[in-house]
């Protein structure tokens, strides 16, 4: 499954919930009937009754949810949806479940880094940890003038490191 969103709590008393959204396509919120969420081994389904943007929030309102104690239990449960309903991507960018495990190669001597085990999204762009076969991990800027190529079919990636960054 595919995470699309985190809720993050309740908002106002009438059980809506806010979500951070994890696509760029904000609109497809409000395209569901029905949402999948899951806490670890947990999944629910719930209906949604209405949905709006609000700010960098999507709120959300499910006909289960009555109140803000319901909406509370909800807090840090994952939005997500099978893979194959994902939406398109422009060519060029990936979802992360399609870069974990693929093998890292400096573009340079062609010697594989490591296997790219984590995409962490972080404030200014997301950045690669990629785990070295000695266990250690190096992170990679997930920049266009680090990232030369990303080949699917081959299961491998190709970057250009800056002076420093694999020390």
């Amino acid at each position: 499954m595919l995470k699309i969103g985190e809720i993050v709590g309740p908002h106002g008393v009438r059980g809506e919930v806010k979500l951070i959204p994890f696509t760029d396509s904000s609109k497809r919120f409000c395209q569901l009937d029905k949402v999948t969420i899951r806490k670890g081994n947990q999944t629910r389904e719930l209906n949604l009754a209405q949905v709006r943007e609000h700010k960098n929030f999507i709120l959300m309102k499910f006909k289960e949810i009555s109140d803000r104690n319901q909406a509370e239990e909800l807090r840090n449960w994952e939005m997500v949806v099978p893979y194959n309903s994902a939406v398109p991507l422009p060519e060029g960018y990936f979802y992360d479940h399609q870069l974990e495990g693929l093998e890292v190669f400096d573009v340079n001597d062609n010697l594989s880094l490591g296997i790219l085990a984590e995409v962490m999204h972080l404030p200014a762009n997301a950045v690669y940890r990629v785990e070295k076969a000695d266990g250690a991990s190096i992170l990679i800027p997930a920049l266009k003038a680090i990232v030369k190529a990303v080949d699917l079919e081959r299961r491998r990636m190709y970057v250009a490191p800056m002076d420093g960054l694999l020390e």
